[in-house]
């Protein structure tokens, strides 16, 4: 059901796609609960996307908890970033980190981008060196960045 969803997504068909991801996550699919809240998040409907994002959240999907964070940011809700950026720094999967740290970076909040950098970076996460190397280039620790950037181009690139 979850896959249908997606399929029709992709062929532009969001209806379609609403009710095979609404039944795939009455059924117990947490990526299709992430998939739904993004399709209500896409239809300005950012309080059902809250809705679902928590349930899918609290059931451990990290993308969700994203995109509680994003939505947080947004309305500067810092004690909910707080909560999920915790949880997805804990886990031991690269990207939903590194995702943190970007999201974080483009609102401003810098010390807690690096932060999320540098965790992601002790998973192995290229990338996660790369957002930092331009960080510290734009700091003027240009030799520190360079130095990231060397451990970057032989490090995995998570996805």
């Amino acid at each position: 059901m979850a896959n249908l969803g997606a399929a029709l997504y992709v062929e532009g068909d969001r209806t379609g796609a609403l009710h095979w991801w609404n039944r795939a996550w009455e059924a117990g699919n947490v990526t299709a609960g992430f998939n739904l809240g993004t399709l209500h998040a896409q239809a300005g409907d950012t309080n059902r996307a809250q809705v679902v994002w928590e349930r899918a959240a609290a059931q451990g999907d990290p993308d969700a908890m994203l995109g509680l964070v994003k939505q947080a940011l947004e309305r500067g809700d810092l004690a909910t970033v707080e909560r999920w950026s915790s949880v997805i720094k804990a886990q031991q999967e690269a990207f939903p980190i590194t995702a943190l740290g970007v999201a974080l970076r483009d609102h401003g909040r810098e010390a807690e981008a690096v932060s999320a950098f540098v965790r992601a970076e002790e998973l192995g996460d290229a990338y996660a060196m790369e957002y930092r190397a331009r960080i510290l280039d734009a700091r003027g620790a240009h030799q520190k960045a360079a130095g990231l950037r060397a451990r970057a181009a032989t490090a995995e690139r998570m996805t």
